[in-house]
């Protein structure tokens, strides 16, 4: 009975887990940002890049003119 009801859930999981995943679109489709459009993409990892790398020298240059 125990077993039985067991079998029941582990197939019933199984089946809803399979109805519900949405297939599988390719490479970058589970990505939060376009990477098709190529412009966009260059446009978006330049200004990610270039903000984490310019923050430092921002910082130093705040803090530098806040003490004048």
């Amino acid at each position: 009975m125990i077993a039985t009801k067991g079998l029941q859930l582990m197939r019933s999981f199984s089946t809803t887990a399979a109805r519900n995943s949405h297939g599988y679109g390719g490479p970058g489709r589970n990505l939060p940002f376009d990477i098709y459009s190529k412009y966009k993409f260059t446009a978006l990892l330049a200004l990610y890049f270039s903000s984490g790398f310019g923050l430092p020298f921002l910082m130093v240059r705040y803090v530098k003119h806040r003490s004048l």
